[in-house]
């Protein structure tokens, strides 16, 4: 017999499941006998497809029904981010609005051209009459076009369509919520994974706040529903980061290996994650649901642009000129708060707990809930005046993980790593600001 060193007798994939490719067959098994679960993004892009491809989807939703599970947290987010979404479609404004100053720009390019050539007065306004008619033209079209857009939709929740539809199809198929108790766990779990960078969801830790835990929220809701039901996962998200997808060579080739282990530790079950665009094409593979190539290739194009627009701006949103005025006024209105990012930015972009105590002189009663709020309100000021992108990253997030004393407290507060060199920079640079303007 040979030796097996003490080792069972194991498979090439034992231990290594998330790397394999899952059969279509072993797909379709799943559609009919899983639990198929729908992200927040998913149900709020029905506000963002087309007609046809909204009606598509709920179609596929509504063929997937009795399989259909939605967790709790879901809906909180759903609910939490309903109006913005039906403003973004319908907001023409701001798009309108960088119509006019390309087209200002545009005309300014022609008459200094115009200048150098020294052309004629009348030739220039009939050219300039040219482009302010097309930008004009295209900036009507861009209104109508929102207008029509979001007919279905309203702020009403009696008159809202796509509310209608969505209440029919997940009656009955929504997760309880939480307990307080449970929750506030989830919560720190979450936030610990966010700062240790594992998945899923630390690429939310922009969000700074409890908020950041919520994709971990789903996904404990979605283990504990799998373990009860004894059932696998089909996960349907528009999100395409990689705190939920193994990428290689920039392609998604299936759900992060960590949780593809974790489902099966925690349940025995397999974990299958799809786009919504290929639920469509499986459903129309498998499940003999007419779905037009079409509204495969919209969702696809909505959900990857609305995917990315949510990604972290270079430089986390953030300039040396814009955190040095950041810093300069955290430093007269909240000098502990500027003290702790001082200590934090000299040592790798932490401090702990006991160190933000030793540094404000508190007494050991006193709480750090709202610890960041002054450092919050201070970086939307220069956000709002225009210095920093609107998506600009929190600039001090709090830490929680094992060394926090009770469940909900911070363990310590980490400066965001996308800012933390040029934090680095405006310390060193003793808070001046730039020459160069940058």
């Amino acid at each position: 017999m040979a030796d097996t060193g003490g080792q069972d007798h194991r498979s090439l994939y034992d231990g290594f499941e998330g790397y394999r490719t899952v059969a279509r067959e072993e797909v379709a098994a799943t559609l009919s006998e899983g639990l198929i679960v729908p992200d927040a993004n998913v149900l709020l892009n029905l506000y963002r497809y087309t007609p046809d491809a909204r009606e598509n989807l709920l179609s596929v939703l509504r063929k997937l029904a009795v399989n259909l599970w939605v967790p709790h947290q879901v809906l909180v987010e759903f609910w939490r981010n309903r109006e913005s979404v039906i403003r973004d479609p319908g907001d023409s404004d701001k798009t309108v609005d960088s119509i006019a100053t390309h087209c200002g720009n545009a005309i300014n390019d022609l008459r200094s051209w115009a200048n150098r050539v020294s052309l004629p007065p009348e030739t220039t306004s009939t050219l300039v009459g040219h482009i302010q008619s097309g930008f004009d033209q295209v900036a009507s079209e861009v209104r109508a076009l929102s207008a029509a857009t979001n007919t279905d939709f309203s702020y009403n929740t009696a008159q809202d369509a796509v509310l209608k539809e969505l209440e029919e199809i997940v009656a009955g198929r929504v997760g309880a919520e939480m307990s307080p108790q449970a929750h506030a766990k989830a919560v720190t779990e979450g936030l610990r994974r966010v700062a240790n960078q594992e998945p899923p969801g630390y690429k939310d830790k922009s969000k700074g706040d409890s908020r950041a835990a919520g994709d971990y929220i789903v996904w404990e809701q979605v283990l504990t529903e799998a373990e009860a039901r004894k059932k696998p996962v089909v996960f349907v998200t528009g999100d395409n980061k990689e705190d939920w997808w193994r990428v290689e060579a920039g392609q998604r080739r299936g759900p992060r290996v960590e949780l593809v282990q974790e489902m099966l530790r925690r349940t025995g079950q397999l974990l299958l994650m799809v786009r919504p665009s290929q639920l469509l094409e499986y459903a129309k593979t498998f499940l003999e649901v007419e779905v037009s190539a079409d509204s495969v290739r919209d969702v696809e194009n909505i959900d990857s642009a609305v995917s990315r627009s949510e990604e972290v701006p270079p430089g986390g949103g953030w300039t040396v000129k814009a955190l040095t005025i950041f810093m300069i006024s955290l430093s007269g209105e909240a000098k502990v708060q500027a003290e702790v990012i001082k200590a934090a930015a000299a040592q790798s972009g932490f401090v702990t707990r006991d160190q933000v105590y030793d540094i404000a002189e508190y007494s050991p009663q006193r709480s750090l809930r709202g610890f960041t709020r002054p450092v919050n309100r201070i970086a939307q000021f220069v956000k709002g005046v225009g210095l920093a992108d609107e998506k600009a990253v929190d600039i001090l997030l709090a830490v929680y993980n094992d060394d926090s004393p009770e469940v909900g407290w911070a363990a310590g507060f980490r400066i965001h790593p996308e800012v933390l060199p040029m934090i680095q920079q405006v310390i060193a640079d003793g808070l001046e600001l730039p020459d160069d303007g940058d």
